[in-house]
Order: structure tokens, then C-alpha cells, then sequence
């Protein structure tokens, strides 16, 4: 037995309150028309045919049934289309002659249901009065009546709001932006407008709102958008006005920042993201005919890049991953002229791909979000001269869906693990100082478990401390340090306890790239592996194991044994373990790369006494910029051989056993720093999983079970530290999970080729 540990139409509207008749119903379902869409198929469905001005759209589970439906925003009314079957409800009427131009949802009351913020008594002209800031909390469970409406503040012109934390307590303020200032003087269009911050109080409905003010020296604000600025607990956001994009931010002591961040005269702004990177995507002028986006970079402002000039009076926006490569496509929609909604696409020659998907839609806002729970984003549009509502089914069929788990910080080592019981398993992930635990429930919490401990490269999961669940191991690379979190009862709550298991300033290793979990000693308990791969202190060149111990009435610990006694220099990186010679006891092997006496693979043969130095066998040397090597059969002789790859320089290969023969399986492949094998196809042959973090690419290759090779793109401009192959959504099937170094994200594939 072979013993591996690896790391694995058209009608009248119905009556205000009522739903569509069966007869309308069918109309519903009956327009539904296909659009190709470059890689990805759309299939347009009409909800609603010509009617009245629509003004904006969500995409928000009105009725809290666990599906997204769709709000939108008429002049005399807000609607609701109830998912699946898209009967519309009528929320708000037009008893007051509301005018309604905006909207935001979120849980104003903490009752645990759906409320609506909303502006209304729009008035574009009117400087001086209008503008009326309320908000909605239905009135019935379904919400399907109409609902009831509590007044929160008036500011003329009121144009677009957002519900954005920017304390960083949990708790979102509401974001208003008029599109005017308010007239004071002999020229109105020389008065700034004032951004305003309203707090909820905790009596909403009968409270006044506390209001801030987060700038007031701008013109012409069309629209905004929040967005985690680098460094900041809270979420910043961005705006889009006639002086251009800036990035307003509140400081602890309450006061507010303004950084202009884009030149130019952008109106609507919506952020995405392209190999990692935060791009915001813009309309200028506003009501223009550009799109134009915004990489983000190190030096303000951002690099001003126009895509398209073609539009006639561009007022829709949007970013969405349509194809599930982990890299955004962008949505635009017009409104005059030939209005349209388009989709564009950025190829690998960085030049981007336009595609018109309709021309019946004169599109005043556009929402994205997955509606039928496939995990693919649709995309809805509402019309201005139209009068429609329309969704733009994703009918895509890929084979690996991106999500992402966190994004905006460089991070080198990434594991899950179920520690909350959520659907998703949960990740755990460190960068600047702390160690995060995001739960799977897909709420996007990242919650600090420890701090003080920075330049972590290494993690698993093991139970330490044998209480049957699993805690969080992990290292620092220099100077060395190893330790252990020991998960508490309520693990999103209580506190992680922090355990030492060695450290460099008390004569332990140094230098460790990469940790193992295993039973080295074949005692039942599992134990660790770390390198010592830094050429100084007590253990230099070296590799250790570390023997798990629970002695009864007494904390767990660990015991240090160094096995490779400097002889692996050359900043040894991964670990593999199997039983290499057949003698019933695990080996391991590992691989250096590019320094003093390294590009080498090796594996280690593990003595009668495991505690004693093993004995070092050369696999290959020469084998420039060497990091992983992981022990499997290959071709199915029914000997172990050798993946492996070298990350710090280019190629993928493997190892004949027994003599060690290279076969190369890519060799253009740049930076394939870390390596998993499992069988992702179900056809019982191992396969092999990579993310490079120089050609940014995830990749797999195909293995036909004689050791040939095929090579398949799983997305594109990712890079990547650190990969794992696993379960994250228990279907079965191996995801791909990557730690995106250089792309400053983390994310996981989702296998879906079966």
C-alpha cells in the first residue's frame, strides 16, 4: 500500500399594490430572446415593456426568502419583481408625487428585514427646494403592500446615495450625494454641493438622523462608490464630479479627507477589478460619450484610459465577472441616440473587446448579481426612453468560477478549514502583523484572531490540543518563528490563544518557507515539518520535524528534531512526504532554490530512529529556481515519483521513479512558486494544480494516467504564493485556493468539470 501525505412585450401596469395576472405572467416569460456575448451567452428576458421613466434598479432579496430580486425606481413609483417567478409589486406609489431618483437598501431598524432608503421630488432645476431623503420598511412579511415611509432629511437635487461603514464599526451610514449645491447667491452653478453623512439613530422611524458633512468644495456629483482604501479598518468611497474622482475618507478624530484620485469629468463610477488590481470604471463627460477607467496605483492621480467614445449620453455602469476567469468584464448603457448596453472585455493583449448586447434598452442604471444562485452574475438594466426592465441571463457554462474571498492586501500562505459550519469552508490568512479568519458564510467579514506577528509564509490546519476540532498553525520566516492558535469554543467571537511551538530568539529555526502536517513518527498524533533554511543560527541549511505530545494532565507541545542536519542550503522551500522505500515509515523530500548550494531536489530517508539525522537523496540538481516537489505515482506502475516545479524560476515536471528520470510538462511557465496534486477530473489519475505568480496564470494539467500531460487554463492575470487544493464548497470535487501574493487578493477556483 502506497502511503502519500501531501497538501493537498408590452402591457398596461397592474394596479398599485397588486401582482401580475397569469396572462401578464406568460407575456413575462415568453420574450426571451439570446445574446452572444464573446465567451460568455446572455439570454435577454423582458420584465416589463414600455412604461413610464425608469430612474434605477437593485438587485436586493425584498422578501427575505433567500433570493435576490429586483427593485426599481420609476419617476411615480418603486417596483418590485419577486424571484422566480418575477411578479411585480408595487412598494411606494405616487400619492405624494414623489419623483423618485435613487435608492439604497439595507436593514435601517435592525428588525432583520429589508428597508429602503430613498430620494425622491427630484428636481433637477430647483436648487432651493426638493430633494426629499426617506426611507421604507414594509408593512406585511411578503412586502408585497405598499410600504410605510418615514422622512429623514431634505437636500435639493438629491441624486444618488449608498450605504457605506465609514467608521469601520459595522454599522453603515447612508452616503447622499445631490447632483446640484444649493442656491445661495446671484450664480447657482458656482455653489458647491454638500456630501452628507446621515448616521441611523436607533429609533430611525421617529429620531432625528445625526448628519456630517464630507465635502462641500464640489460640482456636478453624479454618482459615488465605496471602496477599501489600503491601511483603513473603514471603507472609504469614491465620487465622481465635475472636478474629477476623489477618494474621501473619515479620520478617527472625525475629520474628512479629500484626495482626487482621476482627472477629469466623470458622472457615474463603479470599481472592479483586472488581475488583482482595483480599476474604477467612469462616464465623462456626464450624461458623455466616453467610458474611461482608472487603474489603481501607488501615485495619485491614476492613469486616465479611455475604452470607448462612441456613446450618446452614457448614464449606466457596471462590473461583473461573467465568465468566472477571477477578471472583470464591464457593462456600459446609453440613453440617447442608438442607445444600447454593451459588455467589454480585456484580452490577453490588454486591448479591450466591445460587444453590444442590446439596442432596445435606453439604459438609465444597470445592476449585476446572480439570481439564480449558479454563482455566475446576470445582468439587469432599466430604460429611460424604453420605459423596460430587462434581465440579461448568464448562461455561460465554465469550468472553474472565480470567488473572491478578500482583496487589497499582499499575502504569502493561505489554508480552510470548517471551524464555523458555513456552506463555504472558511479561510484563514495573514498580512501586515495579523492573522485573519474570513468565515464562509459569504457576509465578506475579515475578522483579525491574532496580531503582532508579520512575514508569516507558512500555514495549516492540525488538532493540537485533541479536543476534536481543528486549530491554526503557522510561521514567520525570519527571523524564525512557529506557533499555534488555539480555536475557541465560539471561533468568530472569543479569543484564539496563541501557543509558541519554536522560536529563532530562543535558539530555534530560522528561515521557514514552508509547513507540513503529518505523523512523522507513526505514533497516531500528528506532527510538523518546517524548514531551517536561512545559512545562520543554531540550525543552518537545515530541515526540522516537530513531534506533537499530549501528555496526559498537561498542555500539548512540541519537541524539535532536526532531520536534514545542514545539508539543504540554498533556502529550501516546500515539503512532500511519502513512504519512499517501502519500509512502512514516511520520508520527505523538499527542494532549494536559487542561492548559495541550491536548485536542487532531494528527499530525506527517515532512519529506525526518526529523532536521529536522516539520510539525504539527490533527485536532481541544476534545477534552477526549485521550490516544490510533491510524492505520487505518476503513471500508475505503482512506484512514487516526483512533481514538482521550479518557482523561482520557469517549468513544471516530473520524476520517474526509480531513477529519477525528467520528464518536462512546461517549460514556459513562469513562477509556479507552489504546487497541488489531486484528481480534479474524476478519472482517478492525479493531476497537477499551479498558480504562477511571474505569468500570472492558474493553470492544471491533465494527466492521462501514463504520465501525459495536458495543460488547461483555469483564469488569467492571477498570481499566486501559495495554492491548496480543496473542497472550499463541499460538492465533492477539489477548488483550486490561491494566496494572492503580488495580485494582493485571495481567491478560489471552483472545480466544475464534473
Amino acid at each position: 500500500m502506497l502511503r502519500i501525505w501531501v497538501r493537498f412585450a408590452n402591457w398596461a401596469m397592474p394596479p398599485r399594490g397588486c401582482g401580475l395576472g397569469a396572462g401578464a405572467l406568460a407575456a413575462v416569460l415568453a420574450l426571451s430572446l439570446p445574446l452572444a456575448v464573446g465567451a460568455q451567452d446572455l439570454r435577454m428576458q423582458e420584465l416589463l415593456g414600455k412604461s413610464t421613466t425608469f430612474m434605477a434598479v437593485l438587485i436586493e432579496d425584498v422578501n427575505g426568502d433567500g433570493k435576490p430580486d429586483i427593485i426599481a425606481a420609476q419617476e411615480p413609483r418603486i417596483v418590485w419583481f419577486e424571484n422566480p417567478t418575477w411578479e411585480m409589486y408595487t412598494l411606494a406609489d405616487n400619492t405624494l408625487g414623489q419623483n423618485y431618483v435613487c435608492m439604497a437598501a439595507h436593514d435601517i431598524d435592525g428588525d432583520g428585514t429589508l428597508d429602503l432608503a430613498v430620494g425622491s421630488q427630484w428636481r433637477p432645476a430647483d436648487r432651493k427646494t426638493g430633494g426629499v431623503i426617506q426611507w421604507m420598511r414594509r408593512t406585511e412579511a411578503t412586502g408585497r403592500a405598499l410600504w410605510e415611509t418615514f422622512p429623514i432629511a431634505e437636500e435639493p437635487t438629491t441624486h444618488r446615495m449608498r450605504w457605506i461603514d465609514v467608521t469601520g464599526d459595522g454599522k453603515p451610514e447612508l452616503i447622499v450625494a445631490p447632483l446640484h449645491g444649493r442656491a445661495l447667491g446671484d450664480n447657482p452653478d458656482d455653489e458647491p454641493l454638500r456630501l452628507l453623512v446621515f448616521t441611523p439613530p436607533a429609533k430611525p422611524e421617529s429620531t432625528k438622523w445625526p448628519v456630517d458633512v464630507a465635502s462641500n468644495s464640489l460640482h456636478v456629483m453624479h454618482n459615488l462608490a465605496p471602496l477599501m482604501w489600503k491601511g483603513h479598518a473603514a471603507t472609504a468611497f469614491a465620487s465622481a464630479s465635475r472636478e474629477g474622482l476623489h477618494l474621501h475618507r473619515r479620520n478617527p478624530d472625525g475629520q474628512w479627507t479629500q484626495d482626487l484620485i482621476g482627472e477629469g469629468n466623470p458622472g457615474e463610477i463603479k470599481f472592479g477589478i483586472l488581475g488583482g488590481t482595483r480599476v474604477a470604471a467612469t462616464i465623462q463627460p456626464w450624461h458623455g460619450n466616453g467610458v474611461v477607467i482608472y487603474r489603481e496605483q501607488t501615485e495619485l492621480p491614476w492613469k486616465r484610459e479611455v475604452l470607448d467614445e462612441g456613446l450618446q449620453e452614457g448614464h449606466a455602469i457596471a462590473w461583473a465577472d461573467l465568465d468566472g476567469d477571477g477578471v472583470d468584464e464591464l457593462i456600459a448603457g446609453w440613453r440617447r441616440g442608438n442607445y444600447g448596453v454593451a459588455v467589454y472585455r480585456l484580452q490577453p493583449d490588454n486591448t479591450w473587446k466591445k460587444q453590444l448586447i442590446d439596442q432596445e434598452m435606453a439604459a438609465e442604471d444597470v445592476a449585476v448579481g446572480d439570481l439564480n444562485g449558479d454563482g455566475l452574475p446576470e445582468i439587469v438594466a432599466v430604460g429611460r426612453a424604453t420605459g423596460n426592465v430587462r434581465i440579461y441571463w448568464n448562461e455561460a457554462k465554465p469550468k472553474w468560477v472565480a470567488h473572491r474571498v478578500a482583496q487589497g492586501f499582499s499575502n504569502y500562505s493561505v489554508t480552510a478549514a470548517d471551524v464555523t459550519g458555513s456552506p463555504t469552508l472558511d479561510v484563514f490568512v495573514s498580512s501586515g502583523g495579523k492573522t485573519f479568519l474570513i468565515p464562509g458564510d459569504g457576509t465578506g467579514r475579515t475578522i483579525p484572531i491574532h496580531e503582532g506577528v508579520d512575514g508569516i509564509f507558512a500555514s495549516d490546519v492540525m488538532d493540537v490540543d485533541g479536543d476534536g476540532d481543528l486549530d491554526l498553525v503557522a510561521a514567520r520566516y525570519s527571523p524564525g518563528l512557529i506557533f499555534w492558535l488555539e480555536r475557541p469554543a465560539k471561533p468568530l467571537e472569543e479569543k484564539w490563544v496563541y501557543h509558541e511551538i519554536d522560536d529563532f530568539a530562543k535558539g530555534g529555526v530560522n528561515g521557514i518557507h514552508g509547513l507540513l502536517v503529518g505523523d512523522v513518527d507513526g505514533d497516531g498524533l500528528p506532527d510538523l515539518i518546517g524548514n531551517s533554511g536561512q545559512p545562520n543560527g543554531d540550525f543552518p541549511d537545515s530541515l526540522a520535524w516537530f513531534r506533537l505530545q499530549r501528555p496526559s494532565g498537561k498542555p500539548s507541545h512540541f519537541s524539535r528534531h532536526i532531520f536534514a542536519d545542514r545539508d539543504a542550503p540554498g533556502l529550501s522551500h516546500y515539503f512532500g512526504m511519502a513512504d519512499m522505500n517501502g519500509d512502512g515509515k514516511p520520508d520527505i523530500a523538499s527542494a532549494g532554490k536559487n542561492a548559495p548550494g541550491g536548485n536542487w531536489f532531494a528527499w530525506w530517508e527517515q532512519p529506525k530512529d526518526a529523532t536521529k539525522p536522516w539520510t539525504r537523496h539527490q533527485i536532481a540538481k541544476e534545477q534552477e529556481g526549485a521550490t516544490n516537489i510533491i510524492p505520487v505515482d505518476v503513471n500508475g506502475d505503482g512506484k512514487i515519483d516526483f512533481v514538482a516545479s521550479r518557482g523561482h524560476g520557469k517549468g513544471v515536471l516530473w520524476f520517474e521513479a526509480p531513477s529519477w528520470k525528467a520528464h518536462e510538462i512546461d517549460t514556459d511557465i513562469e513562477g509556479p512558486h507552489a504546487l497541488a496534486v489531486g484528481d480534479l477530473d474524476g478519472d482517478g489519475h492525479a493531476d497537477i494544480a499551479t498558480c504562477a505568480k511571474d505569468s500570472r496564470e492558474a493553470v492544471w494539467y491533465r494527466n492521462d494516467g501514463k504520465g501525459n500531460f495536458q495543460k488547461h487554463v483555469i483564469g488569467t492575470r492571477q498570481a499566486s504564493y501559495d495554492v491548496r487544493l480543496v473542497d472550499m464548497d463541499r460538492d465533492g470535487d477539489l477548488d483550486l485556493l490561491v494566496a494572492g501574493q503580488e495580485s494582493q487578493n485571495v481567491v478560489w477556483f471552483e472545480n466544475r468539470m464534473r
